[in-house]
């Protein structure tokens, strides 16, 4: 038994090598290292390694996203149009133990093209590596190719969707912040008819200037009255004529004061904080319709051009050897998987014929 299970398992070893090595599909493989770079973005100067610096995590997501729109149908079929994939999966150019057959599903069809593709990222630097394996090297590198323009088109044709969907955000914010400038001008021009004022605030400051130049008036004549009074009696006619001016004088003050403060909603000082308060909305509504304006600008210049390409820091070469199968590799792999079958398999034998 021992004996018929080593030969049975040195034929398969045979038969194995022999399928490695003439039989099994060879893989050509054509690869080029990508970098997502926002043109908007300013990088710190690194002595001219800037490209190798910690990736920005918008960088690292737009390569995940990247990822998961070249390992989609979407991308396949993409491809299939262009390259024939199901046709080539299917035919000759692969080992009866790697193409597909008739019976295999549209899921095996996909399975295929997610085990040819070749896509591995550096979250630290934000790198992409992007490749494929084919049977004809120039194929390879010609779907290395297509990949990376997919993907550049794929990436900024996102982007340009999230801006357009800000910018019709924008336009309704534009539209929103301009009703309530135009509702905020409208109130303050209502109140400025209401009190006949252009700006209360010129009014209340003329009106503090005149009440100065009164009451300065007001203390030389009552000076002037007392020193009339030490040498002139009270019926003198300038004595009488300096009264009648100080009493004109301060009846013109009171009217200044009852203009300037009192308890109705005529006052001078309660309309200029009125007035200022309706100025400084319509001041207010007018820098948020400024920075909407602003923001509205900003966007449509961004869908009007790609903020963002796919940099090649590598080119996709024509690959001169096969990539796959790692013969080598393959045969050590197969003789260690073999050899350690066999040894569990004397292991178990010879408990059993001991009890």
């Amino acid at each position: 038994m021992t004996k018929l299970i080593r030969n049975l398992l040195i034929l398969i070893f045979i038969a194995g090598t022999f399928y490695i090595l003439f039989i099994e599909t060879r893989l050509y493989q054509s690869s080029s290292v990508t970098m997502v770079k926002n043109l908007n973005e300013t990088m710190p100067d690194l002595g001219g390694l800037g490209i190798f610096a910690s990736a920005s995590s918008s960088t690292v997501q737009d390569a995940r996203i990247l990822e998961t729109y070249l390992s989609s149908y979407d991308e396949l079929e993409r491809l299939d149009r262009k390259f024939h994939l199901y046709k080539h999966y299917h035919s000759d150019a692969l080992d009866f133990a790697d193409r597909l057959y008739s019976f295999n599903s549209r899921e095996d069809f996909f399975k295929k093209y997610l085990s040819r593709l070749q896509l591995d990222l550096d979250e630290v630097s934000g790198l992409l590596t992007i490749g494929f394996l084919h049977t004809d090297p120039k194929t390879a590198k010609a779907i290395t190719e297509q990949l990376i323009a997919d993907s550049d088109a794929k990436i900024n044709e996102y982007n340009k969707l999230v801006a357009e969907k800000r910018l019709s955000y924008l336009i309704k914010q534009v539209a929103t912040a301009k009703k309530k400038l135009d509702e905020s001008i409208k109130e303050l021009e209502q109140f400025q008819n209401k009190y006949n004022l252009l700006d209360p605030t010129s009014s209340a400051t003329s009106q503090t200037a005149i009440l100065a130049t009164l009451q300065s008036e007001l203390v030389s004549k009552r000076s002037e009255l007392n020193a009339m009074k030490k040498y002139m009696s009270e019926k003198n006619f300038d004595v009488i004529r300096l009264k009648r001016e100080i009493e004109e004088i301060q009846k013109t003050l009171k009217k200044i004061h009852r203009n300037l403060a009192n308890k109705n909603g005529s006052a001078l000082n309660t309309v200029l904080f009125e007035y200022e308060r309706l100025k400084s909305f319509v001041d207010l509504n007018r820098e948020l319709y400024k920075a909407a304006l602003t923001q509205l600008e900003q966007t449509r210049a961004e869908i009007s051009q790609n903020p963002k390409v796919l940099m090649k820091i590598t080119q996709p070469v024509l690959p001169d050897e096969y990539a796959y199968p790692q013969k080598a590799r393959s045969i050590f792999m197969l003789f260690l998987i073999l050899a350690l079958g066999y040894g569990i398999f004397i292991l178990i034998h010879n408990i059993i014929r001991e009890h």
